[in-house]
């Protein structure tokens, strides 16, 4: 049984994540863009909890994503939902290397993610130039990359003292 403190310390992680994304790291940005730790924290969860986890965090930071940055209802709800499930699903069948595999994991699912917002606003009728591409993609790539690492190893200290705590009950 999962307790309500070990649910409420998650909570707070990504709320801690969350704040360092909306105030701190766009002061840090390049061509407006900056780090997405939702993106990167959905990821890292999705390496160690698997599919079904992460496709549960991703639709959980995907719902705080919109409903904070004001865009399309729903849009990183369902790209964050598929990529959690995704990244999950293929995690089974990799060595996990606490340096490489967040990195590359990472890289996939924010190219993932921006082609999947890219095709949806597509869809909706605006249109892109390559340039543009090319200047916010670039940026994105090496925020998260560089982002991946220190996230995951949080993750997974987190991970590790709440076995530690639920075990010394």
């Amino acid at each position: 049984m999962i307790s309500y403190r070990k649910i409420l310390l998650w909570i707070a992680f990504v709320l801690g994540l969350f704040v360092l994304q909306t105030s701190l790291f766009p002061i840090f940005s390049w061509n407006g863009v900056s780090v997405n730790l939702m993106l990167v924290f959905t990821v890292s969860w999705s390496l160690l909890y698997g599919a079904r986890r992460g496709a549960f965090l991703g639709f959980m930071t995907g719902l705080l994503q919109d409903l904070a940055t004001g865009m399309f209802f729903g849009m990183d709800v369902f790209v964050l939902t598929i990529i959690g499930y995704v990244t999950g699903a293929f995690s089974r069948n990799v060595f996990k290397d606490p340096v490489f595999l967040p990195a590359m994991a990472t890289m996939w699912a924010t190219i993932a993610h921006y082609f999947f917002v890219l095709v949806l606003m597509l869809l909706l009728g605006y249109s892109f130039s390559l340039l543009y591409i090319g200047k916010t993609l670039l940026p994105a790539l090496c925020f998260n990359i560089f982002f991946a690492y220190p996230v995951y190893r949080a993750t997974n200290r987190m991970q590790e003292w709440t076995k530690k705590r639920r075990g010394g009950r």
